[in-house]
């Protein structure tokens, strides 16, 4: 029998978490899947404790030496053979019945759909407390309808920081995707699937431009985990010790464009990330690389700085100030290709969009659910809590969202 799931775990050095990961994909009711786990050579004890999982459902597979984190999801994605596929972090998981719910929306897709995207469930593991507060966990499920979306649309909004990674397709945890579509991408890209050093971005990328539509299952299925080893916390991704390796998997441009200012993009603006992405993307159309759409995600940037990252400080990763981004953005601008007036009512339609996209917006979904839970006595189920005692982790979690009710659709 063919596999219809093929889920990757790269991992390095989170065996405390990635207990967890694995747990949830394991103890799921479903047998129709492979699990191929990916150990990047660490140090914690996680080959011991990987070398005793007794699961035919599990494969464990180690590169010939050290990679950086996108040279590892390259490696791991090679060995997929589901027909879709989902990478998911060491620090993630999924939630119940996350095969089942697959199943009956698959089914009811047309064959045209090759990506899903999925609303997002939240872990925080201790220790991330100066970063998010004592949030523990937040999941919402008010079992929306599922919407058809626009890939096109949907990427010149992340350039404008209208949508963002929790928004869109990719084939990291929160999006699963066809293994045809991989292959195509992967055909046309030098038989590479990633071509820049953030790869759940640059998936996002690879995505839209290579489909018409995708679903947005609005729904949870997946944990996005954040801990003190995240990522994303530091700027690990600019460091490659494998340069000089030569393997048959290994993509030698992936390194950040040199089209690219390292200072604006260790900021970690999502337009800036999504803008970088398509300077790597092998074959997208002139129209996405043009000076008209970098002034856009210039001017982008600076309003995604001044709304959400100095509100959230610990995401900028160089610790730069707004005026000293500010001021590296306003070397960059290539002003000859607009007229100052211009620039000023780009800039308030990206900043009014911005705020309605994000502010607006996901405030009024807010009153309405209430409204819905409150006096129309809507399906939902909602667990938000800053209890770790009680919420210890991802398992916990599952257990009582299986408590609170039927989760498939």
């Amino acid at each position: 029998m063919s596999v219809k799931y093929s889920i990757l775990v790269p991992t390095w050095n989170k065996l405390e978490y990635l207990k967890h990961t694995l747990d949830s994909i394991i103890n799921q009711d479903y047998k129709n899947f492979e699990l191929i786990i990916s150990d990047d050579f660490s140090t914690d004890g996680t080959s011991d404790y990987l070398s005793h999982l007794k699961d035919k459902r599990v494969k464990v597979v180690k590169p010939p030496f050290k990679l950086t984190q996108a040279k590892n999801y390259e490696f791991i994605l090679g060995y997929a053979t589901g027909e879709w596929i989902s990478i998911i972090g060491d620090d993630d998981g999924v939630l119940p019945n996350f095969f089942k719910i697959l199943d009956q929306t698959i089914a009811k897709l047309n064959p045209e759909i090759e990506a899903i995207s999925s609303k997002p469930a939240f872990y925080y593991w201790e220790s991330v407390d100066d970063l998010y507060g004592d949030r523990v966990v937040d999941y919402q499920n008010f079992f929306k309808k599922n919407d058809i979306i626009n890939s096109k649309k949907s990427l010149f909004y992340a350039l404008l920081g209208w949508k963002d990674r929790t928004d869109l397709p990719m084939i990291y945890t929160s999006g699963i995707v066809k293994k045809t579509l991989v292959d195509r991408i992967k055909i046309k890209s030098n038989n590479f699937f990633f071509h820049s050093i953030v790869p759940d971005y640059y998936s996002m990328i690879a995505i839209l431009f290579e489909t018409n539509k995708f679903l947005r299952l609005n729904q949870p299925i997946f944990w996005v985990g954040a801990s003190s080893k995240s990522t994303g916390k530091g700027v690990r991704i600019y460091q490659d010790n494998v340069e000089n390796k030569t393997a048959s998997f290994l993509n030698k441009n992936l390194y950040l464009s040199k089209e690219i200012n390292k200072s604006l993009h260790e900021v970690g603006a999502a337009p800036i990330y999504f803008y970088e992405c398509i300077l790597k993307h092998p074959y997208i159309s002139k129209f996405w690389r043009s000076k008209f759409i970098y002034n856009i995600v210039l001017i982008a940037s600076i309003i995604y700085f001044r709304l959400r990252l100095t509100t959230q400080p610990w995401r900028i990763k160089n610790n730069i100030s707004f005026l000293e981004f500010k001021k590296i953005i306003q070397r960059e601008f290539t002003s000859k290709y607009f007229f100052k007036l211009m620039n000023i009512l780009i800039y308030l339609l990206i900043y009014l969009g911005q705020k309605f996209f994000k502010v607006y917006l996901i405030r009024l979904e807010k009153y309405i659910n209430y409204f819905k839970k409150k006096f129309l006595q809507s399906k939902n189920i909602v667990l938000v809590s800053n209890d770790r005692k009680k919420y210890s982790s991802i398992k916990s979690c599952n257990n009582a969202i299986n408590l609170l009710g039927d989760q498939t659709i």
